[in-house]
């Protein structure tokens, strides 16, 4: 039986085995006195502006000296939540007076040699004071009304609810109203979780990463509870004038006309500096929006860099999404069109909580929905974001996978990132304190393993509740190993409060976090702990990941990678695994003497689908590539795809492929079908998989 030490084990689990780059002395070296490249950063909190330069002096030279390579600077308040006396004022972000701060802190870090990654607003999510309600976030909103024809109809249609005053109209259509004169009147039931359908809210904020294949699921449809067949949806937006007045020839019968348009979400910015970069957020599913704030914040500020940006200041970051659902932008229509291949518009009643056609049709609409919003943010937000600091020779950091219920794609937009980026939290006495609210770093460095990204960051040691209640070896160690056992590689320490020190012992703080700075009495005795944290970290930044499964999960947003105890690849225990998007198994996976290969390096041996019946059409069709090339696939058989493009043909190719890889369908007690070169493998385990081909488990666990 094999006998480990706890880092030699530690290793092994987060790494699998590893190739290293470097020569055995050469990584000796790195070990024993890491390069900046592989050291923790601290996210460097501004607490409310309350910065001075001679504590901004300070906290570089020491943060250096203590191990530190580099900082996130993070202008915020936070000091009065949960009861705590406020932090007094300084400058407002982006003032003058903060910016001359900012200019100093770029040179003393350049002068101690430390690197700078910049939140790019005051506070979390991206907007501020400058943000109008046109450039704000959005969300579809509508109002109804019965016409009785036939008939010339001129009738003021209702303005539809509508927030900070502010409203634009998407479209006026009309359906004949269903008949009531069935006896007993039909009871329709309601579309199943329609508001988080409509991606109208958060799916399940604040708590376990939420997981949103649930979206694609409803009650049992009945025949006839349909409202309309999207047919026979007719536009009168040509109809109505600037007034909101219809001028319709309405045929025979009842006809229900629902005028739909857009408002604000209202959304506001939290944790502000002062209450003068109090604003809304931005549209996140707008290109233009995001150049628009860029322009107006953010190039200012990398021209106040000058030469340092790209070198000192070398990346962007926003943090974790907590602004609520939107679902609506200006150009959304044609952005649908393009992605989805129809017309949104005769579906558009289905946003009012209508089923069209029927039940399933809906819910596939509503897929559709979603996925384009989540399409939308991934690359009018965070891919222009790249874009954007690309071209100062920066790059980009954002929290941009959740772990909240944001409407994306996690790993899309994590693969996007020059780092992609997490968090996890330390254990705490009142908050968190289960293990699925506490880690979500199996989603940052799948993103980085299939993207071919080497740095796993995360905000990191994060608590809530009493004040000085870590403990390195209760709570802070134990916390940060099992990070970088799910793939952790670069700690940002949440937080380094900057402390004037005319605030005296231990100064004002954040109202959360591990508190570590030069006023915490235990600063000048850090650096064996942060010792320890950097040569972690050096190590597993070498070589490749190895696992032996790969578990592609879906198409649908919202979308998260799920904690890796939820074992999602059923590969556990013994074997690990990475989380792949749809993305990632068409533009990146290819076989090579029957692994699954992607450009970077990666390989496994396994690609496994979810425990579901519906999938991406495209994705299908590259699965029997792969598994005709030699790869094996396990998972279920499909029986249709999961949106409306070319609807229903598209279901019949599904069927067709599925025949092709599965086997006939009434094949008796089969649970392996070969094709090509490869095979499909359903009924059994990915782990099951592998021990009957003779893989060894990475670890076992034996008590005697």
């Amino acid at each position: 039986m094999i006998k480990w030490t706890f880092i030699e084990l530690m290793f092994v689990l987060a790494l699998g085995s590893v190739a290293a780059p470097a020569r055995g002395d050469d990584l000796a070296r790195g070990f024993a006195d890491p390069p900046d490249s592989a050291r923790l950063r601290g996210i460097w909190w501004w607490l409310n502006g309350n910065v001075t330069q001679e504590a901004i002096t300070r906290d570089l030279q020491q943060m250096k000296a203590q191990g530190f390579g580099g900082a996130l600077l993070y202008d915020a308040d936070g000091s009065n939540l949960r009861g705590h006396v406020q932090t007094p004022a300084g400058p407002t972000f982006f003032s003058p007076q903060w910016r001359a701060l900012y200019r100093h802190a770029l040179a003393e870090a350049d002068r101690a040699g430390m690197e700078l990654s910049l939140n790019i607003q005051s506070g979390c999510d991206l907007g501020g004071p400058l943000v109008t309600p046109e450039r704000a976030a959005k969300k579809v909103t509508f109002s109804q009304t019965r016409i009785t024809g036939p008939g010339n109809v001129r009738k003021s249609l209702p303005l539809p609810p509508r927030k900070l005053d502010f409203y634009r109209d998407i479209a006026v259509v009309a359906y004949r109203a269903p008949s009531s004169s069935q006896n007993p009147p039909l009871k329709r039931r309601p579309i199943a979780r329609l508001v988080d359908k409509l991606s109208m809210r958060e799916l399940g904020p604040f708590g376990p990463v939420p997981d949103g294949s649930t979206l694609l699921r409803d009650v049992q449809p009945f025949p006839g509870e349909e409202h309309c067949r999207s047919a026979d949806v007719l536009d009168l937006s040509d109809k109505m004038d600037a007034a909101g007045v219809l001028r319709w020839q309405a045929p025979q019968g009842e006809w229900d006309v629902l005028r739909f348009g857009y408002t604000c979400t209202a959304a506001k910015v939290n944790l502000i500096t002062r209450q003068s970069w109090n604003g809304l957020v931005l549209d996140h599913l707008d290109a233009s929006a995001l150049r628009w704030y860029w322009h107006e914040i953010i190039e200012p500020l990398i021209e106040d860099a000058g030469p340092l940006a790209g070198k000192t200041l070398k990346y962007v970051f926003t943090d974790s999404w907590e602004c609520g659902g939107m679902n609506w932008t200006p150009r959304f229509r044609d952005e649908f069109r393009a992605r989805r291949g129809y017309d949104l518009l005769p579906f558009l009643p289905v946003m009012a909580g209508k089923i069209v056609d029927n039940r399933e049709v809906t819910n596939r609409f509503l897929a559709d929905f979603r996925r384009t919003i989540g399409d939308c943010i991934a690359e009018n937000h965070y891919l222009e974001m790249k874009k954007l600091a690309h071209r100062h020779g920066m790059g980009t950091q954002p929290e941009s996978g959740g772990p909240h219920g944001a409407p994306i794609d996690s790993l899309q937009c994590l693969g996007i990132s020059d780092i992609p980026m997490s968090e996890f939290w330390a254990q705490a006495k009142t908050h968190r304190v289960s293990e699925e609210e506490r880690f979500f770093m199996k989603q940052p460095a799948s993103a980085a393993h299939t993207y071919g990204r080497r740095l796993i960051a995360a905000e990191g040691l994060t608590t809530v509740g009493p004040h000085w209640q870590e403990r390195i070896w209760n709570n802070l160690r134990p916390s940060f190993d099992r990070a970088v056992c799910e793939g952790l590689n670069m700690l940002f320490w949440s937080v380094v409060t900057c402390v004037p020190d005319e605030t005296g012992m231990p100064g004002h703080e954040y109202f959360a976090c591990a508190h570590l700075n030069p006023h915490v009495t235990w600063w000048s005795k850090s650096h064996a702990f942060l010792a320890y944290i950097n040569r972690c970290q050096y190590l597993l930044q070498q070589g490749l990941f190895v696992a032996d499964a790969c578990y592609y999960y879906g198409d649908h947003v919202p979308n998260f990678a799920q904690l890796k105890i939820a074992n999602q690849a059923k590969v556990l225990p013994g074997y690990d695994y990475d989380v792949a998007t749809e993305e990632v198994v068409l533009t990146r996976m290819a076989v090579e003497d029957g692994r699954i290969v992607l450009p970077d390096g990666m390989s496994y041996r396994l690609l496994v689908l979810p425990d579901r019946t519906n999938i991406s059409l495209p994705v299908l069709r590259k699965i029997r590539e792969l598994v005709r090339a030699g790869a094996t696939v396990v998972g279920p058989r499909p029986k249709t795809a999961t949106g409306l493009r070319d609807y229903p043909r598209c279901d019949d190719e599904v069927r067709a492929i599925a025949a092709e890889l599965w086997g006939p369908s009434n094949a008796r007690n089969a649970t392996e079908h070969a094709f090509g070169r490869g095979r499909v493998i359903w009924g059994r385990t990915a782990r099951e998989v592998l021990a009957e081909d003779g893989v060894q488990p990475d670890t076992e666990f034996r008590i005697e």
